[in-house]
């Protein structure tokens, strides 16, 4: 681990750019005495003063008691994608598997939705992967995988929607602390969330033989 001399030094040598991009998406994780360093360059720098708003909101961690405050209140929020409360809302994993000849799309999808629009997207993902998934070496050793792990995974829903809110609540801690989380925050969120949180993993099998 460096010491706190050695990270001064590096921050000093690194560009604007990568003040920039370390405030916007790594703070979190920084320790308390190198968030000191990270806000003194972007003061001494005269970057944007929002950087280091960005800063104290990110570290600024979302208690237990509010982060179970807050979970209660996405599962009552409407729906995202029906726009209805047919039922509470719950974090959902989708896999879809998707292969011709060398190129094989193995998709994850994390998704906060009601029951129903879950259950209908699951049966929409299982189609698409029993009837597209096969089509590529690749894929005809990891559809069958993907098609047991979504049967399997019926039976730990819980832990499975424990862990997308978790995750859904610890990326967005920064936009809470600044934006608050009233009802519609949150649900103009989870919309940005379904809208663009994917997990795509493209394979071109030619390019694995060379």
């Amino acid at each position: 681990m460096y010491s706190v001399e050695e990270i001064r030094e590096n921050y000093k040598r690194f560009s604007d750019s990568q003040i920039e991009n370390i405030s916007r998406n790594e703070s979190k994780g920084l320790r308390k005495e190198i968030l000191g360093i990270l806000k003194a360059e972007i003061e001494k720098r005269n970057l944007d003063e929002r950087l280091i708003t960005w800063v104290d909101a990110e570290t600024n961690t979302l208690t237990d008691f509010e982060k179970q405050s807050l979970i209660r209140k996405i599962e009552n929020l409407n729906c995202p994608n029906c726009g209805q409360k047919r039922s509470k809302l719950i974090g959902q994993e989708f896999n879809t598997i998707i292969s011709v000849i060398l190129w094989c799309n193995d998709i994850t999808e994390n998704r906060i939705l009601c029951y129903y629009c879950g259950r209908n997207k699951k049966f929409k993902s299982y189609l698409i992967t029993g009837f597209a998934g096969w089509w590529s070496r690749r894929g005809i050793l990891l559809t069958p995988y993907t098609l047991i792990k979504d049967i399997i995974n019926i039976f730990f829903q819980k832990k499975i929607n424990d862990r997308i809110i978790t995750e859904f609540i610890e990326q967005n801690n920064g936009m809470f602390r600044l934006h608050g989380t009233d009802d519609k925050n949150l649900y103009n969120l989870i919309s940005w969330h379904n809208n663009d949180y994917e997990i795509q993993e493209t394979d071109e099998e030619s390019e694995t033989e060379k």
